[in-house]
């Protein structure tokens, strides 16, 4: 029996993408929220306080590509819709 492989998504995985994407958004919200406050109790200048502050920055360049994601599966979902109304549609005589 010949095995199919699975390639891509499909539109029943999209609920999926986007609770991995809000549970993302939390965390790293939380994350970041945990560093300031982390940093507000450390000597400025410091050595802890220059570490938090790479972390902060490390979050903030992080969840800068959000948005691209979230533009990126859209983009796909609507490809792939498209896709499947063209290419899988029936033929008619």
């Amino acid at each position: 029996m010949k095995k199919l492989s699975k390639k891509g998504f499909t539109i029943m995985e999209v609920p999926t993408l986007a609770v991995t994407l809000g549970v993302i958004a939390i965390v790293l919200g939380i994350v970041a929220t945990i560093l300031v406050q982390v940093q507000s109790t450390q000597t400025t200048g410091g050595y802890a306080y220059n570490i938090t502050q790479e972390g902060i920055e490390g979050i903030e360049d992080f969840s800068g590509w959000q948005s691209t994601w979230v533009v990126i599966i859209a983009a796909a979902v609507v490809i792939g819709i498209i896709g499947a109304y063209l290419f899988f549609r029936p033929r008619g005589g």
